[in-house]
This record gives structure tokens, sequence and C-alpha cells, in this order.
């Protein structure tokens, strides 16, 4: 029984058609070759499995095949097969990684002179050539300098800043690429179309995702799979094969964190643990479906992407209820928190702490909503004093893009026109810094309350609220707020009504009032300083002038 010959090595590219993705590369080589302007020595560079030592060889048939010097060699040739199988006499493949003294590249460079023995050039291929010591790469300057006209050097290396400048000046350097994935999965589909292997694209997908652009990993991946698979490549297999979270559940993960429930978060992270997900494939993931999500709210580019073919709307739903800037938070959070989940003792506390963080960022306004707000309110309190509370919001509501207004019931209330706070509104938010701090906080810089009713007879208070901007959720969520907090007081929240953020005339806020009132008492205060006898005396005998007065106890500045 023969030994099974992996995919990796049977489906070496035999020409320059066949090398994927590095037809920039060929290219130029093509062009060379029907020129006649082929240099002595070749540098090509590129991480692992992208081709360096694959072009080496087709570089060497296309030199010495014996049709010709062509870009096209037949491989059928004596020279051509013998170059395909290594054992060309004049082709000689060398590892540099195990010959980096310097007395054994005196000796490669001894067969030098000698002519070919039975082709048109004799090549030296010196694979990872970055590895040579310092007195080798000395010792080849000259002869790479100028070789006889007979002698072709390639290099090959995936380090090529190790290698010295005086070496790389004397080559004619070619950078290979990574593959992209779109290339890469099409080459896999037609090994397995030709192999008559059963495969999912969406499978073939995710290894050429977990490839990260090198051709001879996503084979050897792709080995792996069909063995695992029993003879097919699905994506189930896959996933459980590398260790990668499903995408069904990563897109529920990240519904969970950008709403900011931190339960669902933990809930949805134990099950990944239990399905043996990596914590680093999980934020990975992640990481993936925001940037694509982002791209689909830059450009409306839905990517036509494999893996979210069938997920994209769901995707695009998700992430179009956070603002651009909010997605770039989590998007940042997660790339440097990776970080940290490969030095944490336990990856999967780590994980959930990371995650939990993410959950509760406070959502971040639209920068240009705010410049909006603040253009058109020409900086009075009104505008301004909601946005310096930005940070001391509602936990974890997320920025809506267009707050929708909740539906009203007609309870036949008419607005208040005066722009003093209601009393019984003040009454309400002091007694919420008791028990809700924030829910206090947020209706007293964020809320205006345009009527308040509370009847003697045992029935719900009635309250229209506003919203002063659209910033930091709509209306429903704000109602709900409020409700939660009146039932918990033994109150019915029956009769609010919240309203979304109008450009129309409204009552100060009670923070806004608060700012109003200490101002004017501090210009007023100035004032009084100002025509104070003493001070008057004391300004014209000594030419002074008052440049800022503070009250001494300042009680909104009595």
């Amino acid at each position: 029984m023969s030994s099974y010959v992996v995919l990796a090595r049977r489906w070496r590219p035999r020409s320059f058609a066949s090398l994927v993705g590095q037809e920039n590369v060929t290219q130029a080589l093509k062009n060379a070759m029907l020129g006649g302007r082929i240099p002595h020595a070749f540098l090509f560079t590129g991480i692992r499995g992208v081709g360096k030592t694959t072009l080496a060889r087709l570089l060497s048939m296309c030199l010495n095949c014996e049709s010709g010097v062509t870009p096209e060699p037949c491989g059928s040739c004596g020279s051509c097969t013998e170059i395909i199988a290594g054992v060309h006499p004049d082709v000689m493949e060398l590892d540099a990684g195990s010959r980096t003294k310097v007395e054994q590249m005196r000796e490669l460079l001894d067969l030098v002179v000698y002519a070919p023995s039975s082709s048109r050039y004799k090549v030296f291929i010196l694979d990872e050539v970055h590895m040579l010591s310092k007195n080798s790469f000395n010792a080849l300057l000259k002869t790479l300098e100028e070789p006889p006209s007979h002698v072709k050097f390639i290099f090959a290396t995936t380090e090529s800043r190790k290698i010295p400048a005086t070496i790389i000046s004397r080559c004619q350097r070619y950078d290979l690429k990574r593959v992209l994935e779109a290339p890469l999965v099409a080459h896999m589909a037609n090994i397995l179309t030709q192999e008559k292997v059963d495969f999912e694209d969406s499978a073939l997908s995710v290894v050429a995702q977990a490839a990260e652009g090198s051709v001879r990993d996503a084979l050897s991946l792709l080995d792996q799979a069909i063995s695992y698979g029993d003879g097919g490549v699905k994506l189930a297999g896959v996933t459980e094969l590398l260790g990668l979270s499903n995408r069904a559940g990563g897109l529920e993960l990240l519904s969970h964190l950008l709403s900011g429930q931190g339960q669902q978060v933990l809930s949805s992270t134990a099950t990944f643990y239990a399905d043996g997900t990596e914590p680093e494939a999980l934020i990975n993931d992640l990481l993936d479906m925001l940037h694509t999500g982002v791209r689909m709210q830059v450009a409306g580019d839905k990517q036509k992407n494999i893996k979210y073919d069938e997920m994209g709307e769901q995707l695009q739903k998700i992430t179009q209820s956070s603002s651009q800037e909010h997605l770039q938070m989590v998007y940042q959070v997660l790339l440097r928190g990776s970080q940290d989940l490969r030095i944490a003792e336990n990856q999967q506390q780590a994980l959930e702490m990371l995650l939990l963080r993410v959950a509760y960022l406070k959502p971040v306004p639209d920068i240009g909503r705010l410049i909006k707000m603040a253009t058109k309110a020409g900086g009075n309190p009104a505008s301004n004093s909601g946005e310096a509370q930005g940070s001391s919001g509602f936990t974890a509501l997320p920025d809506s893009p267009v707050a929708s207004p909740v539906s009203q019931p007609n309870m036949g209330i008419k607005k208040n026109d005066n722009k003093e706070p209601i009393t019984a509104w003040q009454q309400l938010i002091t007694s919420a810094k008791k028990s809700a701090p924030e829910l206090a906080m947020k209706l007293e810089q964020q809320v205006a309350c345009l009527d308040f009713y509370n009847a003697d007879d045992g029935s719900p208070p009635r309250m229209v609220l506003q919203l002063v901007n659209d910033c930091f959720g709509p209306p429903d969520q704000v109602k709900d707020r409020v409700v939660e907090y009146l039932e918990k007081t033994g109150l019915s929240g029956e009769g609010v009504v919240v309203e979304p953020a109008s450009d129309e005339s409204r009552p100060e806020t009670i923070g806004e009032r608060a700012t109003r009132v200490k101002s004017e008492a501090l210009t007023k205060l100035v004032e009084d300083t100002k025509e104070h006898p003493i001070v008057r005396e004391l300004s014209a005998r000594f030419q002074v002038e008052i440049l800022n007065v503070e009250p001494l106890n300042d009680k909104s500045v009595q």
C-alpha cells in the first residue's frame, strides 16, 4: 500500500497560471523571460505557504525546459520531470538553515565555476536564506554580484528584514502577498471537486479564514477536515475541529453585548465554554462581525461574504441599533482585551469580565447630532446641561439613530407653557435621589416635565415628560424606567407619557433651572459687589478693576 500524499504536495502548482493569488509576481517574471531580461539573482519573500519555493522550482523549469527559455514550461520533458522530482543535477535546492557555517557556503561556491552538466543554467535555490550566518553572507557577496553567466541564484525567505542590505541590493526582489479569502476558497473548491469530496462553501470560508492567507495551511487544514468529516467537509465539523464558535450563537451574543444584557451574555458565554470554543476564537469572531456590520453601515456593503450570506440581514439589524461611535468603542475594547486573554491564567474568567465590560459600556452619542444641537441652541444651558451628563445616563441604553415617540393615550392634558418646573415633579426627583440616584440624575438633567397632576381621589398620577435630546435612547426606554420606579414606590405608572426631543419651546429641566438661577445670582452678586461703596472707593483710589467674584459659601450663590 503506497503512502498517502497530502493535498499540499499533490496539488503543488506546475505552471504560473495555477499559482494562486500571486499575479503581480508571475506577470513580471513572464515579461522578463519574454523580453530576455532575466537577472542572475532572485529574492522571493512572503509569509509561509504562499508559494515561494514553488515559484523557485517553476522558475527553474522555465529556465531549463528543453523547449527553450519560456514562461510556460512543458512539464513533460526530461529536465522538467527531474526538477519536479527534485533530482535534477543542475538545480540544487538547499536548506540554508542547515548550512549556516561559512565553510559550507564556501563548498557551495566552489560548484559555481563548473558549467551545467545537462541543461542551460545551473540554478541554486536557497530556502530560508535569512538563517545564514553573517560570515556566510559575506562569503556570498562577491560571487552574487558577478556570477558566471550560466549561474542563477534564487533565494526564498519569510524574514526579509534579517537579510543584509548588501545581499538584497544584488537581487531582484519579489514580495508574495497573502492570498485573499475569495480566491483561496475557489482554489479549495476546485481541488475538492476534482477529488470528488462533498463540501459546504461556508466550511471552506472558515478554513480560508483560519489559514490567514497561506495556501499550504489551508490545504493542510482541508486534509484534517476531510478526515474529521469522514470524507466530507461540513461547516459543523470544521467548527468543531478548529474550536470555533457557531455563527448563529455569535450573532446572538453580539446582540446581547450591544443591548447591555449582562445576564444573557454570561449565559451565552457558558454555552460556548461547554461547546469547547476557545475564548480567543470567540473574540476574533465578534471582531469580524463588528467589522462586517460597520462596513454595512458605512458603505452599504453586504460583502457578498459566504460566511454571512444566510445571516447578513440579521447582522445588519443588530449593528444598526448602535451608533458608529459606540461600535468603534466596542471593537477597540474587544481588540485590546483579546491581548489580555493570552496572559490570563484563567481565560474563561477573563473572557467573562471582558464581555461584561463591553455590555455595560455607556452608549456613545452621535457626535454629529451633538454638534448640531449645540449649534442650534447657541450654547445655552437648555442644550448643553444634558450633554455634560453623558456618562451618567441609564445603564446600557443603546444609542438609537431615530427616537420613535411612544404611543400616547389621549388623556386630555394641556401642556404647561410656563418655564418653572412643576412642584410635584421636583418632589418626585428629590425622593428618587435617595433610592435611585442614577435615575434621579437622568430625570433632573435630561427630562423636562410638561405637565404633572396628582389627584386627591387616589387615581394614578398623570405626567407628560419630554426628552431634552435623543442621544441617550428612545422615549419608551425612559418611560419604562420611570414606570418601574413608580411601581416600586407603590404608585401606578399608567399615566406616564414620554415625548421625544423637539425643537419647540418647552419648560426647563430641574438641572437647567438650577444652572440659570445660580448664573443669575452670580451676575447679581458681581453687580452688587461693584456698586458697594468701599469697592467703589478702592477702585477710584487705586484704579483697580474687579475681574472675578466668587462667593465664600456657594449655596446656589445666595
